[in-house]
């Protein structure tokens, strides 16, 4: 039968009616009844016991081997490839989500380093005992930050996660402490529980795709991690963000954990009262939380609309998702204008297509801030298919796609009626079935849950994309290289001497014993560097003041001048600072010294520098001679204004020794000079 030619952009209004395609921007928190919890993971700095390797002792080492947790930049020069399979956990069930994962079929490159990673990463050997200052860490930020209730015997598990992040199959956790009563936190006068705590290896690191393999990198895969799981009592996204600050303040302050992007991660698990509870899996900036939980929320809701107007406006049921089935559509396509088809029938790929019954028109309804539902299959076709995204129906013509082209997709799959859309894969025929089998297996969860459990993916605008199903209890099994290990009495003598600080504490401290202004002190104690301005002041005896505006204002302001200053290490900081400290170059040459070192990529020798710069100095003789020349020229002035002409000629002088000397060294010739003139 010869269809009737379909409208080009017929006007969503028109489809959809009572549905408002555009998604909001604000929520009403309470109205929704916003629940959200944190999983709050956090690198910990721990060498493994009587290690003697530098790098060990510079970057910490893995939870389950002596291997530096140095995360590198540089090339790699072990390759390995690897597909992974699921296997039944401790229920003899296999889990959701690792089924999920083994659908992809997913072919995996793994890099390594012969000199800082080794064959338990690559799981070509057993683990070693576990890391015990790692743990012992753990369980004193357990006890003492968050009143945890600590196990008396700790399990390594296996936990079942096929995805490619761990050449294992499996990432190996424990659950270290739990929450009683008096486990949480005050927020702005608001208590939040605290559940439980977990020690577990990080992940390796997604170096994204290379052809048809997941590239990761095995640099971080094993660095111990601290997890802390929150209750859902944060029912504003602010008051998410305001928790997550709060823990990273109070494990930063330990002086126990790893500091820099990357060391740090959240899980938000988030719910609105009629829908279901969402887990959006490694959120790194805190400042991106509040946008993240407010998108969950709309989506939720929208979701909910959507579905709602689906089975009562459209009678969507499960017949309409049971003959979704690909086609093979590249015929139609022989000598299409579109560039991204021509160019990928050239290789011998394809377009697959499928026809989405009741879906017309509702594509390019919103579930977020420019997140369509056409987004979501998108998204659903890039995880599940390896596919790049899709074409949709309701926005063809485009692209290059005509409207004849669209109209012969809309005979061959069967498109009748304007409730009707379709999806259009373009790449190789294996990600076109593929990726709708995925859309069909999502909308029959759709169906049938209304909100499918799930976990979803951080989106650099705000918004979040399909990653897969929300993992069940079956993917736990013990660790058989891991015997339990006893919390006995030696280790809780030495876990109840520890005594950690309070922000409140600790800003009190810098003010009254370090002499910071209220501003400077403030900003100190949040910084992530300030487990080094500890060392520094504490136990280097560096004037504070110093110290504090190096790590808040010169790096900073390097930053903004385009300095990469991630190339510059607290090694090199600490040199310099103790340089300026005992007075062998002036505090001047430290935003030239921390610049050469970054020009650099962070490969040289501080000691070279410094001693470059004290060969420059200029002697007392030399310093004098400028000195009074300068009060020469101006002794009128100085006559005049006595002590009070230092001041003004200090700038004078400094401008013209240009940082050869230090300004405390010219100050104390300088007044020995005027003294002799006004005596």
């Amino acid at each position: 039968m010869r269809l009737l030619k379909r409208p080009a952009l017929m006007l969503i209004e028109e489809v959809l009616g009572m549905l408002e395609t555009k998604a909001p921007r604000t929520i009403d928190a309470k109205s929704l009844g916003l629940m959200v919890g944190l999983e709050f993971h956090q690198q910990i700095f721990s060498p493994y016991p009587a290690v003697s390797d530098p790098l060990a002792l510079k970057h910490g080492s893995k939870l389950f081997c002596p291997c530096p947790s140095w995360v590198r930049e540089d090339d790699p020069d072990v390759f390995v490839m690897r597909q992974l399979r699921a296997v039944s956990g401790e229920t003899g069930e296999v889990d959701i989500a690792a089924r999920f994962e083994q659908m992809k079929k997913t072919i995996l490159k793994y890099e390594a380093y012969s000199d800082s990673t080794c064959l338990v990463e690559l799981d070509e050997e057993p683990i070693f005992p576990i890391n015990s200052d790692a743990l012992f860490k753990a369980l004193a930020i357990s006890k003492h930050l968050f009143n945890l209730t600590l196990v008396k015997e700790i399990q390594v598990l296996r936990k079942t996660i096929v995805d490619g992040s761990n050449t294992s199959g499996f990432q190996r956790t424990c659950e270290i402490a739990f929450g009683n009563p008096n486990s949480y936190i005050e927020v702005d006068g608001k208590r939040i529980g605290i559940l439980q705590t977990s020690l577990e290896e990080d992940s390796a690191k997604n170096m994204g795709r290379e052809g048809n393999a997941r590239v990761f990198r095995l640099d971080r895969l094993g660095i111990p991690l601290i997890e802390i799981a929150t209750a859902p009592d944060m029912d504003t996204p602010e008051m998410a963000r305001k928790v997550a600050e709060r823990i990273g303040v109070l494990l930063r302050l330990t002086g126990y954990v790893k500091r820099g992007l990357g060391t740090i991660r959240q899980d938000l698990n988030v719910s609105i009262a009629k829908g279901t509870r969402i887990e959006i899996k490694g959120v790194q900036q805190l400042d991106q939380i509040e946008t993240f939980v407010r998108n969950e929320a709309i989506r939720q809701s929208r979701m909910l609309e959507l579905l709602d107007y689906l089975k009562k406006e459209r009678k969507w049921s499960k017949a309409d998702v049971d003959v979704i089935e690909p086609v093979d559509l590249k015929k139609i396509f022989k000598k299409t204008k579109a560039k991204l088809i021509a160019n990928t029938l050239k290789k011998k790929g394809t377009v697959t297509g499928a026809k989405i019954p009741k879906y017309g028109g509702l594509l390019k309804y919103e579930l977020q801030p420019d997140y369509r539902v056409g987004t979501e299959f998108s998204e659903i076709a890039k995880v599940i298919g390896g596919a790049g995204g899709i074409l949709h129906s309701d926005e063809l013509p485009k692209f290059g796609i005509s409207e004849k082209e669209v109209e012969a997709v809309s005979n061959a799959l069967g498109v009748e009626s304007k409730d009707d859309g379709f999806v259009l894969i373009v790449g190789s025929s294996q990600q076109g079935i593929r990726s709708i089998q995925g859309i069909k297996e999502i909308l029959y969860l759709w169906l049938k849950d209304e909100l499918p459990r799930e976990v979803r993916a951080p989106r650099a605008d705000g918004t979040t994309g399909y990653l897969r199903p929300l993992p069940g209890g079956a993917r736990m099994y013990p660790e058989t290289d891991s015997p339990p290990i006893l919390v006995d009495k030696d280790l809780l003598a030495r876990i109840n001497s520890v005594q950690f600080e309070t922000p409140e504490e600790r800003l009190k401290r810098y003010v009254s014993v370090h002499k910071l202004s209220q501003k400077l002190a403030s900003q100190m104690i949040l910084h992530p560097l300030a487990s080094l301005y500890e060392e520094l002041v504490e136990e280097e005896k560096i004037d504070a003041k110093l110290v504090a505006t190096t790590l808040l204002q010169t790096l900073v302001t390097l930053r903004r001048d385009g300095v990469e200053v991630d190339y510059i290490e607290e090694s090199h900081l600490k040199a310099i600072l103790k340089a300026v400290q005992s007075g062998e170059i002036p505090r001047d040459v430290i935003p030239e010294l921390l610049s050469t070192i970054a020009a650099k990529n962070g490969s040289v020798s501080v000691d070279k520098l410094i001693e470059e710069i004290k060969a420059s100095q200029m002697s007392d003789d030399e310093l004098r001679s400028i000195i009074q020349g300068v009060v020469s020229e101006r002794i009128e002035f100085v006559k005049e204004r006595g002590m009070g002409s230092i001041g003004p000629l200090m700038g004078v002088i400094m401008g013209k020794i240009g940082g050869k000397a230090d300004g405390k060294r010219v100050s104390s010739i300088l007044k020995e000079e005027i003294g002799k003139l006004i005596e």
